[in-house]
C-alpha cells in the first residue's frame, strides 16, 4: 500500500495533475513562435491557467489552453503572446472582454491578436539601416542634415542682426500699450467716482440686512422663541438625542427581526434504509431547521410504522418510532452534531474529504455516530452492551434533492450493512410560520 501511495503521488506530481475545476479554449495565431508547451496563461499578469498543447492546423498554429473555471472569457476577449522580458520566457496574455459580450464554453474558439517578436524588431531595425539606391547609406544623409542645418543657423544669425532695428521698435511700441492701458485705468476711477452714491446706498442695506440677522441670533442665544428654547433648553436637547437614538435602536431591531424570518431555511428529508442482514426495509422522517448558514436543528422520527414487540424472533430488532433531535455546526470541512439520536444520547460528525473543489465539496461526505453508551439488553438472544457505533458514506446523485449511500450500523455488537436513499426538500410555507412565531414571542 506504501508501494502504490508513493507511485500514485510521483504520477500526480510528473505528470501535473490538476484537482481544480478547469475548461479548455482553443487560440488561433499566424505564428505561435517561443510559446513552450505547458507555459502559462495570465491576465492582468495573474497565472490562470496553462497551455496544453500546440498543433498545427490549416496553415496556423492551434493553441490548446485550460482555464479555471471561475475565469469568465467573454467573446471579445483578446490573446497575444508576451514575454517577461526582452528575451524572457514567453506566456499567453489574455483579456477578459466586456459584460456585454456572450461567455465562451468549453471548446469555443478565440482569435489571437499578432504580435511583435525580437526577430521582428531586429529584422525592422536591419531595413532601417540597410543602404538606399537612390539616397545612399544612413550616415551619409544624416552628415548632410547636420551641414544644412549648420547653414540654416548661420543665416539666422545673419538675418536678426539685420533686424535688430525693426525689434527695437516693436519694443518701444509694447511700452507705448503699457502707457494707454494706464489711461485707461484712471478713467475707470472717474466712472467709478460717478457712482459713488449708488455704492453707499447698497452698503446701506448690507448693514440693515446684517443688522437683523444679528438680532434674530441673539434671541436664539437667549432661548426666546421656539428656535432658541430647541438650541438653549439642555433638557429638551437630552429628549430629542433620546428620541432619535430609540428610533434608530428600534430600526435596527425590526432590521434584525424581519432579517432572521427571511433567513430561516426549513427542509424535509425522508430517508428509506435496506437492512441487508435483518431483510428488513426501514423509513425515517425528519426536518432540518436552518436558522442561519453553517447551523441547523433536526427533528427526525425513526423506523416509522406499526409498533411491535422487537424481542419476538421473526420481528424488527431496531427499535420503532423513535426520536432524533440534534443542534449542528460547521466548522469548515467538518459538521458536529450533538442531542439525542434514536430516543438515546448521543453525537455525530460529518466530513467533506472533496472540499477543496468548488464542484464537488458538497456532493460527497463521509458520517459516523456514536449512541445509546449506557446500553444493556437482550434482543432475540443477543447480548448487547456496548454503545452503537455507525459509520457510511453518501453521494449527491440530484441536487440538491437526492443522496445515495451506504452505512455500517452497531459496528461493536452486529455490523449490519445499510443501502440508503435520502430525499431532501425545500418547504418554504413552514419556514415563513416559524419566523411567524418567532416574531409572536
Amino acid at each position: 500500500m506504501a508501494g502504490l501511495a508513493v507511485f500514485a503521488g510521483g504520477i500526480l506530481i510528473l505528470g501535473d495533475v490538476q484537482f481544480r475545476d478547469r475548461y479548455d479554449l482553443n487560440v488561433y495565431f499566424q505564428n505561435a513562435e517561443g510559446l513552450p508547451d505547458k507555459g502559462p496563461v495570465k491576465v492582468a499578469g495573474v497565472e490562470v491557467g496553462k497551455v496544453k498543447k500546440i498543433t498545427l492546423e490549416g496553415g496556423r498554429a492551434r493553441v490548446e489552453v485550460s482555464l479555471d473555471t471561475d475565469v469568465k472569457v467573454h467573446a471579445d476577449a483578446e490573446a497575444s503572446i508576451a514575454a517577461t522580458g526582452l528575451i524572457g520566457t514567453k506566456y499567453l496574455d489574455l483579456s477578459l472582454g466586456s459584460p456585454e459580450a456572450p461567455l465562451l464554453k468549453e471548446g469555443d474558439t478565440l482569435q489571437g491578436q499578432p504580435g511583435f517578436s525580437f526577430d521582428d524588431v531586429m529584422k525592422e531595425l536591419r531595413q532601417f539601416f540597410k543602404e538606399d539606391p537612390e539616397d545612399g547609406s544612413l550616415s551619409e544623409n544624416f552628415r548632410r542634415t547636420m551641414a544644412n542645418l549648420r547653414r540654416v543657423t548661420d543665416s539666422l544669425n545673419v538675418a536678426l542682426g539685420q533686424q535688430g532695428k525693426e525689434l527695437t521698435e516693436i519694443v518701444q511700441n509694447i511700452r507705448s500699450l503699457s502707457e494707454h492701458a494706464k489711461n485707461v485705468s484712471a478713467n475707470l476711477d472717474e466712472v467709478t467716482e460717478q457712482h459713488k452714491a449708488d455704492l453707499k446706498t447698497m452698503l446701506t442695506k448690507f448693514r440693515s440686512v446684517s443688522e437683523r440677522l444679528d438680532d434674530l441670533l441673539a434671541k436664539v442665544q437667549n432661548g426666546e422663541g421656539t428656535m432658541g428654547k430647541l438650541v438653549n433648553d439642555e433638557q429638551m436637547g437630552k429628549d430629542l438625542k433620546q428620541t432619535f437614538t430609540d428610533v434608530r435602536q428600534a430600526a435596527k431591531e425590526a432590521q434584525a427581526i424581519l432579517g432572521r424570518i427571511a433567513m430561516i431555511d426549513v427542509y424535509w428529508d425522508y430517508r428509506q434504509r435496506y437492512d441487508f442482514e435483518d431483510n428488513q426495509y426501514r423509513a425515517d422522517l425528519g426536518l432540518r431547521i436552518v436558522p442561519r448558514p453553517g447551523k441547523f436543528y433536526f427533528i427526525q422520527g425513526n423506523n416509522l410504522g406499526a409498533r411491535e414487540d422487537r424481542k419476538l424472533a421473526g420481528n424488527d430488532i431496531e427499535r420503532k418510532n423513535t426520536i432524533t433531535g440534534v443542534m449542528g455546526k460547521e466548522f469548515g470541512p467538518f459538521t458536529l452534531y450533538g442531542g439525542a439520536i434514536r430516543s438515546t444520547a448521543g453525537g455525530g460528525m460529518r466530513f467533506r474529504p472533496l472540499f477543496m473543489s468548488q464542484k464537488w465539496n458538497r456532493r460527497f461526505e463521509l458520517e459516523a455516530e456514536a449512541y445509546n453508551f449506557g446500553r444493556d439488553e437482550v434482543v432475540q438472544g443477543l447480548k448487547m452492551d456496548d454503545p452503537v457505533y455507525s459509520a457510511g458514506a453518501r453521494f449527491l446523485v440530484a441536487d440538491p434533492w437526492l443522496w445515495v449511500g451506504g452505512q455500517v450500523e452497531d459496528i461493536a455488537e452486529r455490523k449490519n450493512f445499510n443501502a440508503n436513499l435520502n430525499v431532501t426538500f425545500k418547504d418554504e410555507d413552514v419556514a415563513y410560520l416559524l419566523g411567524l412565531v418567532g416574531l409572536a414571542n
